[in-house]
């Protein structure tokens, strides 16, 4: 280099800065700067599916989703309280504050900053109003869905006089045992807009003056629904809505008066609590469905007894966890028999040998996670997908762990791939997306971690090219 000739300068980006730019940034990067302070920039779906960003929404604390907002890898460098303080309207010392501070439950406020910053109202624990001058959904035919749906509630008005009748109320019993047979089998995302139907009509039902034992009988269905729409939000990853629900059922079942109904819907919030990665909250909830349970064997209460095994896993207590998986194996040994029916309302010894595998893996107590996991996949027919799916998973995490890393990531990628697109819930995909992470740990950029990280940036549709 001349003498004479200048030092080269460089933006952050590594673009080259042209003699005559007398700032730190290229054009580019500039232009992207001053749109910052403007607004939120559109963010790709994946931005919200890091485990900060879903923990924050699972806490509704909207302080915390804003930090971990700030953070992620899609802003680098992260951006400053200063910048998204200005699309709030606030200053960057009130934003400092929210953001260590306590809940908000301003509704308003919560409103106008998950708008600030596109939150998708899937992942919130709260609704957003409609924007002006959005379409209704629109029938292929042209009619907008709402107008037909309110067409439909109008005229069932005008035909149903009375109470339901005892055939009705046997229909809605028939209609929910299919939902929670359905859920060992169907996508959770396929099974949600059935279940969101059916709440719904359940509610028009509850609507117009029934009789006591009817209301009772119409309350106890909305409990049974609300827990099934919570289970199906929590396998594909939504915490925040899921607690939401399992709010509603716990109302509804606690009116209805229905001990056994609790107990299965405090169980339900045990595990929102667990997939959350809130543990301590996870064994409180457990305890509760089994307190309310009392002594009389039900399925809330078992499932809640092996919730609270995984829980103690987690935390890595051995005892605890072996304490908790005997009870477990009591109560199932007291269920009636229609209490061990594959169903979400049922229990038995295939899913308690899967969560007793969990809980092993946790423990890192190999030799029993591959005894109890061979019992469960010899149980599970094969329809049970995503438990058999989350056994696998278990297993190579074992490999993972053990020094195995080409095998356990080879064993990951495999699974993934022998499910068809539509199967690949959200509880698998977190599952697959941690164990790829603790790969490349323990193990390095191998070429069978490289392909597990490349399949899982791939968007659903396209990994393992379809069903």
């Amino acid at each position: 280099m001349d003498e004479g000739e200048p030092s080269r300068r460089y933006c952050r980006c590594g673009t080259r800065l042209a003699r005559d730019n007398s700032g730190s940034q290229c054009g580019s990067c500039a232009r992207q700067a001053r749109n910052l302070v403007a607004a939120a920039p559109e963010v790709p779906a994946q931005f919200w599916e890091t485990d900060q960003l879903r923990d924050a929404l699972a806490a509704w604390h909207m302080g915390r989703v804003i930090a971990a907002y700030r953070t992620p890898p899609f802003h680098n460098p992260p951006l400053s309280q200063d910048v998204v303080a200005g699309w709030m309207d606030l200053t960057q010392a009130q934003l400092s504050r929210i953001e260590s501070g306590e809940p908000i439950t301003d509704l308003a406020k919560l409103i106008r900053w998950a708008q600030a910053l596109r939150i998708p109202e899937a992942l919130l624990w709260f609704k957003l109003p409609p924007v002006p001058g959005q379409m209704a959904p629109v029938h292929p035919a042209g009619v907008p869905l709402d107008h037909l749906e309110q067409l439909r509630r109008q005229a069932e008005g005008h035909l149903t006089t009375g109470a339901p009748t005892a055939a009705t109320m046997d229909d809605w019993e028939r209609i929910v045992s299919g939902h929670g047979r359905a859920t060992r089998y169907l996508p959770a995302a396929l099974q949600l807009e059935d279940l969101a139907r059916d709440f719904g009509d359940v509610q028009h039902a509850l609507a117009t003056r029934q009789p006591s034992s009817t209301t009772r009988q119409l309350t106890r269905v909305t409990a049974q629904l609300a827990g099934l729409i919570s289970l199906a939000l929590i396998k594909m990853g939504q915490r925040g809505p899921a607690r939401a629900w399992g709010r509603t059922a716990r109302l509804a079942a606690d009116e209805a008066g229905d001990a056994a109904l609790s107990s299965w819907v405090r169980a339900q919030d045990a595990y929102t609590f667990y997939y959350g990665g809130a543990v301590p909250e996870a064994i409180a909830a457990a305890k509760e469905a089994q307190a309310i349970a009392g002594r009389t064997p039900c399925v809330g209460a078992v499932l809640a007894a092996a919730l609270q095994a995984r829980a103690h896993a987690v935390l890595g207590q051995g005892d605890e966890t072996d304490a908790a998986l005997r009870r477990a194996e009591a109560i199932l040994a007291g269920l009636s028999p229609e209490d061990v029916a594959e169903s979400a309302f049922g229990y038995n010894e295939a899913q308690l040998r899967f969560h007793e595998g969990n809980a092993l893996t946790h423990l890192r107590d190999r030799s029993r996670v591959w005894e109890a996991t061979d019992r469960a996949l010899a149980l599970y027919p094969a329809s049970d997908y995503m438990d058999r799916t989350l056994i696998q998973l278990d297993r190579a995490d074992c490999l993972i762990h053990d020094g195995e890393v080409t095998e356990g990531a080879a064993q990951v990628a495999r699974t993934l791939l022998e499910l068809p697109a539509q199967r690949r819930d959200g509880l698998i995909v977190q599952r697959a997306r941690g164990l790829a992470q603790n790969a490349a740990r323990r193990g390095g950029p191998t070429a069978a971690v490289r392909q597990l990280h490349e399949l899982l940036e791939l968007p659903p549709g396209l990994v393992g090219g379809g069903a």
